[in-house]
């Protein structure tokens, strides 16, 4: 066990209590979304590409295109960009709060660490009534369906949720909710960039310039 004057352990409390380092994994998360939901809907247009996939028979409509739902990859990617916005929430509330990061550990968030909502609202991150719906159906992905066939708790499966043996059935298109985390993202950042990301202590000269880097992420981003 190392003491908390050991350098190595004193490298990673500034780790996590700079919030550049919340950021830098947001924008990790956020890319492995954006190639999962390329390589989903890819798919989508080549059946039989998936690993193991069969192609038993095959007919298209000349010049058909499938529509982008993300394909077999959707909830993992979506489990991915919730992901993203969780760190982008949790480097704006530990920029704000540096007592969240002790001598030897992070402490417990509210909850289970995952509710986007709860972190949004400790981060005074504003969001409309549409996003907070969208947040909302992100935690479930993030909680569950994006890791497991069923939740721990079968009562939270629902009609909406696809399983084996079940055609979910739901009114919300995927594109639509890809399209809302993607506008949802940059303004996140931007919001954290409003904060001015301060990072607590310890202080070091290892500091990143995180203007330049939520900068960069908000370019990249509006770019794609």
């Amino acid at each position: 066990m190392t003491g908390n004057d050991d350098p190595w352990l004193q490298r990673v409390r500034y780790a996590a209590a700079e919030p550049t380092s919340w950021l830098l994994h947001a924008r990790t998360l956020r890319q492995a979304a954006e190639d999962l939901w390329t390589a989903g809907n890819a798919h989508d247009r080549a059946p039989g590409s998936e690993l193991g996939a069969t192609v038993l028979a095959k007919w298209t409509i000349p010049d058909f295109a499938p529509p982008e739902t993300g394909g077999s990859t959707r909830a993992v990617c979506f489990m991915l960009f919730g992901f993203a916005l969780e760190n982008l929430a949790k480097g704006i509330i530990v920029c704000r709060d540096p007592k969240l990061v002790s001598t030897d550990r992070l402490r417990k968030w509210h909850g289970n660490g995952h509710d986007l909502l709860a972190l949004f609202d400790r981060a005074a991150i504003p969001v409309s009534e549409e996003e907070r719906k969208l947040l909302g159906r992100t935690t479930r992905i993030t909680e569950w369906k994006g890791r497991y066939p069923v939740a721990m708790n079968f009562d939270d499966v629902g009609l909406q949720d696809p399983i084996v043996g079940h055609i979910a059935v739901s009114n919300l298109w995927p594109a639509d909710d890809y399209a809302g985390m993607c506008h949802h993202y940059p303004s996140t950042t931007t919001s954290g960039e409003q904060s001015r990301w301060k990072p607590g202590p310890p202080r070091s000269t290892l500091v990143f310039s995180t203007r330049r880097v939520a900068e960069a992420a908000i370019t990249s981003d509006r770019a794609g």
